[in-house]
């Protein structure tokens, strides 16, 4: 053997040493940061939906305390005759 192959089998070996020494370390902070990053998504995900949630439930709620018409020559029994007839529809 040559002092060249000698220093390279050494230098080999000291760096399969450190690779195997640190390897476990790394496997941790690797597993830590996709915990991580995985946490923050859920959150994110959830804060998105409460959101979208909440702003259809604001627009969605709203109380209507009367009803206007274009159409002068409507009377009010006509109204409730229509009303009566559509709910009478979406009830069955």
């Amino acid at each position: 053997m040559t002092f060249e192959s000698i220093w390279e089998q050494e230098e080999r070996q000291g760096l399969q040493r450190r690779l195997r020494q640190d390897y476990p370390a790394w496997l941790r902070r690797r597993r830590q940061k996709r915990r991580t990053a995985g946490g923050l998504a859920t959150v994110a995900a959830i804060a998105l939906f409460a959101a979208v949630a909440l702003y259809n439930n604001t627009l969605t709620t709203k109380d209507y305390e009367s009803v206007y018409c274009n159409r002068a020559g409507t009377t009010d029994a006509q109204w409730v005759a229509l009303a009566g007839k559509t709910l009478t529809r979406a009830m069955i």
